[in-house]
């Protein structure tokens, strides 16, 4: 273990000294676990699969905790293992899903009634596997539409099941009432160009966005479609497409199938899209759409309404949103 280099990567976060040692610790624990079973193995030497098995060993031990998987991407993010940082982080993603649909369900139809549905489904564990979470989905999803309509499952999912509070959008609403005074076309193309940088930036320094690796094709696919990062407003709707989880394999690749599979974001339901006897309702988008709209609704002050107009887990090339705006 780079024991020393960690903590001074962490320092250099200006992560609390006590999390520093804590997190050293475990990190160091982790190693010396993984080389009882493969002698000589570090971190270093792990891939997708070895990364989730050890992940599956701390649900095991009770050790899935938020701050061991943040120890656990950021020394991957300093010894450069990008299969440990992306698995990782994708375990991370939207972990708080199934967790809040269980207390929106209380909420809407009554702990009884939520308690029949999640029947036999306890809270999945954080670190699931994508595979388990997709099954976990399906199961779920399932009973939602055997008892309700398909309008109350919308309803249910509208606002996202992710967490979104006001403060991570604050720069959206400066960036709309302050740099573009107002002006919605000026921000789509402000909003547009801004992710543009972002990217690029990324891209300068080697580093992943988002799990995903920015080309010089990235850049200009992006570029070429203005409904991703920035949007396009036909009246009061504007119409947003999703970036493609991995934007390099989704442009390299010719299967429709699996172009599909690189395009979805959502841990929860991808791996369907790669299993044909594992069927996920396409109405789980709509938590998507409630995760677009949320930046208008922090700007104008107000809930909106947001559509699925195309989404790869009804069989679409992509995910596509139409945000209403206020009047």
């Amino acid at each position: 273990m780079k024991a020393h280099a960690f903590r001074e990567y962490l320092s250099d976060l200006g992560i609390d000294p006590d999390d520093i040692e804590n997190q050293a610790a475990f990190i160091k624990f982790l190693e010396d676990h993984l080389q009882k079973q493969a002698q000589n193995w570090t971190f270093e030497d792990l891939n997708h699969a070895s990364v989730q098995a050890v992940v599956d060993g701390m649900i095991d031990r009770g050790e899935n905790t938020i701050e061991n998987l943040l120890a656990m991407v950021r020394y991957a993010k300093l010894i450069g293992n990008q299969a440990m940082f992306v698995t990782i982080f994708q375990i991370l993603d939207g972990y708080e899903a199934m967790e809040n649909l269980h207390f929106k369900l209380a909420d809407m139809a009554g702990e009884d009634l939520r308690d029949v549905i999640f029947e036999d489904l306890p809270l999945p564990p954080l670190g699931l596997s994508r595979r388990e979470k997709a099954v976990y989905t399906s199961r779920i999803m399932s009973r939602l539409e055997e008892i309700f309509e398909k309008n109350t499952c919308r309803e249910l999912l509208k606002d996202s099941l992710r967490n979104l509070p006001d403060e991570y959008y604050l720069d959206a609403h400066e960036d709309y009432w302050k740099t573009c005074a107002g002006s919605i076309d000026e921000y789509l193309v402000f909003k547009g160009n801004k992710f543009l940088d972002t990217l690029k930036a990324y891209q300068e320094k080697g580093e992943l966005f988002f799990g995903q690796e920015i080309t010089d094709e990235v850049i200009a696919f992006v570029d070429g479609n203005p409904e991703i990062g920035g949007g396009v407003r036909d009246g009061n709707i504007i119409y947003e497409t999703k970036i493609p989880y991995n934007t390099k394999a989704f442009l390299s690749e010719s299967d429709p199938h699996k172009k599909r599979y690189h395009y979805c974001h959502c841990p929860w339901v991808k791996e369907s899209i790669n299993n044909q006897s594992l069927s996920i309702s396409p109405l789980f988008c709509q938590c998507s759409a409630g995760f677009h709209k949320r930046p208008y609704e922090v700007i104008f002050g107000e809930s909106i309404n947001a559509d699925v107009l195309q989404s790869v887990l009804n069989g679409d090339p992509v995910c596509r949103f139409a945000i209403h705006l206020p009047d």
